[in-house]
């Protein structure tokens, strides 16, 4: 049954909601001529008011009145949330009853529109009793558990604002969630461009089916910062530029009714990570600088990309596609599908928030370098130098780089800094040349050209101290047959130029055990020099070696006033330098033997990995900042030392 909500021939008043309440709109008090014997309580109702399906008026509360004479009570409520954040208030007739559309406004108030959630109010009741005249108030408590009326959500928004010249006809922009039941996911997204002249975007949100419109279904501002309003109650949602932002990412929670703009510069990096290696190495995309990143990677199975190579935050999985190309999301979603193990180009555009994946059958050189265009030079990749590369006589003139003996991905420009079909390389003079083409996303894609000396890369030392099993490598120190590299020995070893075969193998002539002659004529072993650490010397043309006892490698810089040595241990199980110091962020570097002979420092590092340490002339070491950190450092051969720093 209908009840008429009145209090002394007053219609039901609404007061308003407020953070602050402080007024009451209701009756006058009047002092007590004498005492009365007046008694009123308020019970709960007992169970949850469900707003969708509830009469014109809703019982908040069951009055219980008891008075000496007759008397006339009407109640006026203060309406609280569970944390006391937000009130609201207004009257109630003297049933307890309350329209249901002043209990809908009440509860999206105070919480939000959500029809999913149960929400409890807590409700303040004044009564005024009158007695014979005379005004009794009287303040009880309870609570009720509502559930509102959810807001109709579509299935699309359209953004209608400063960067599309308030077009309510406007497409450009869209607003969706992942296409599932908004109910179910009310979090809608959306990435707009930052403005060129880096000012401020003021914008609504159009409903699909208010396109074209009187904008009366617009999504607005609220008064409270964060949120926004249904049917265009309110005015221009604002994004305050940032200086930085080359985008912002749009999110709006249709059932919180929030929204909120994060400015989005791009990183030089993002990663990939998949069932290659068994989800433990992040490999890195190097990026433009718009967004774009690209790679070649060996894959072998499912993957995914992140933005940070030691953390899941904001990790990218599909949204829609297959293996070679798709949609990503930050949402929440299944794998990029497998594919069979090889290299594959590997771009990522986040500004499209795409992915594309194309097998890698070859890299090849093509030009007049060879005489014409028409023949391919095809590249073997080198697992050392993760390059493809390629020694060749070659004559002056014009090449480029390309992908799978076609045109469709080729790369040209300059040498250190590749465009897709960017303009033809020069090669300035005839010679035999060791080219290499880098593309492995540490870098932007990239060729180095150098004359070939006849002598490989790499020699390799096997020994002993791996039961004559592994190959370690001895990097080529830029002097034509010279190499270096640092190892653990432990027994009889020898030199080798191929890492995975013993021909023409170097052995031992004379000597002793920490210098001799070599040959490759066939011969012992060079001798046992102790079990240790050692720096490794070799002349493949002089046909010579000698060893440097590394007694210990420490750590020295600003933080001891480059005074003093943090001495490391050798674990030989990790193949590793290790020590724990407390440095800080003005710089370090390592050196062997307590003196400036052979240290190692680096200019390209994150502040908790440096890939790629300099000998004798790199750049000191910074941490991300100061504090006590594990040293991990890895020596294997010049050119391809590394640090791990790990904050305790």
């Amino acid at each position: 049954m209908k009840k008429i909500l009145s209090m002394f021939g007053v219609a039901l008043l609404m007061a308003g909601c407020t953070e602050d309440f402080k007024d009451w709109a209701g009756l006058q008090t009047n002092p007590a001529e004498e005492a009365k014997t007046v008694s009123v309580s308020v019970g709960a109702v007992g169970s949850t008011i469900d707003l969708a399906s509830a009469e014109e008026t809703v019982q908040l509360f069951v009055p219980n009145v008891q008075v000496s004479d007759e008397a006339v009570t009407a109640y006026e409520v203060v309406a609280t949330n569970d944390d006391a954040s937000g009130e609201c208030s207004f009257v109630t007739d003297a049933a307890g009853y309350v329209d249901a559309d002043v209990l809908q406004e009440v509860v999206v108030a105070l919480y939000n529109a959500n029809p999913n959630v149960e929400r409890n109010v807590k409700l303040t009741i004044t009564s005024y009793t009158m007695v014979n005249g005379q005004s009794i108030k009287y303040v009880s408590n309870t609570d009720v558990k509502v559930k509102p009326i959810g807001p109709v959500i579509e299935a699309a928004y359209y953004l209608t604002g400063s960067i599309n010249g308030w077009d309510n006809n406007d497409k450009t922009y869209m607003l969706t969630n992942d296409g599932s039941n908004p109910y179910d996911n009310p979090t809608f997204k959306l990435r707009i461009p930052a403005t060129e002249d880096g000012s401020n975007i003021e914008f609504k949100m159009t409903p699909e089916s208010g396109l074209g419109g009187d904008w009366s279904g617009c999504l607005a501002a609220s008064e409270t910062e964060g949120k926004f309003n249904y049917n265009n109650n309110g005015g221009n949602l604002v994004i305050v530029a940032d200086p930085d932002a080359l985008f912002y990412d749009l999110t709006f929670d249709m059932l919180e009714q929030t929204w909120s703009a994060v400015p989005v510069g791009f990183n030089e990096f993002i990663y990939e990570i998949g069932n290659e290696s068994g989800w433990s190495e992040a490999h890195p995309l190097y990026g433009n600088g718009l967004g774009q990143y690209e790679a070649i990677i060996y894959l072998d199975g499912e993957f995914k990309f992140k933005p940070n190579k030691d953390n899941w935050d904001g990790d990218w999985e599909k949204v829609s596609g297959d293996a070679t190309s798709g949609t990503l999301t930050t949402d929440g979603g299944p794998n990029i599908d497998g594919v069979a193990a090889g290299f594959y180009l590997v771009q990522v555009d986040l500004k499209e928030m795409s992915y594309k994946v194309t097998a890698v059958t070859s890299i090849s050189i093509i030009g007049t370098v060879r005489g014409n265009w028409d023949t391919d030079i095809d590249m073997t990749y080198n697992e050392n130098f993760k390059c493809w590369e390629a020694r060749e006589t070659l004559s002056a003139g014009d090449y480029k780089f390309r992908m799978n003996h076609n045109w469709e991905i080729n790369w040209g420009g300059s040498e250190d800094n590749f465009e897709h079909g960017g303009e033809n390389l020069k090669l300035a003079a005839d010679g035999a040349y060791i080219i290499r083409f880098f593309n492995n996303g540490e870098a932007p894609a990239h060729c180095t050209v150098k004359a070939d000396s006849g002598y490989p890369d790499f020699f390799y030392e096997i020994g002993n101290e791996s039961g004559w099993s592994t190959s370690h490598a001895l990097g080529a120190n830029g002097e034509g047959g010279k190499y270096q590299g640092y190892y653990y020995l432990d027994g009889e070893y020898k030199f080798k130029p191929n890492a995975d075969n013993w021909d023409n193998d170097l052995e031992y002539v004379s000597g002793d055990n920490m210098s001799g002659i070599l040959t490759s004529d066939g011969g012992p072993n060079c001798p046992d020099p102790g079990a240790g650490f050692y720096q490794i010397d070799l002349d493949a043309a002089g046909m010579t070696f000698s060893l440097t006892k590394v007694d210990v490698i420490s750590i020295i810089g600003d933080f001891n006033g480059w005074g003093g040595d943090v001495d490391m241990t050798y674990n030989k199980d990790a193949g590793c330098w290790e020590a724990t110091a407390e440095v800080n962020a003005n710089g370090f570097k390592f050196r062997m033997n307590h003196d400036w002979t052979i240290s190692w420092g680096g200019a390209n590092g994150d502040g908790k990995l440096y890939n790629n340490l300099t000998q004798n002339n790199g750049a000191n070491i910074i941490v991300d900042e100061a504090g006590t950190y594990k040293f991990q450092l890895y020596i294997s051969y010049e050119g391809n030392n590394k640090v791990v720093m790990t904050k305790q």
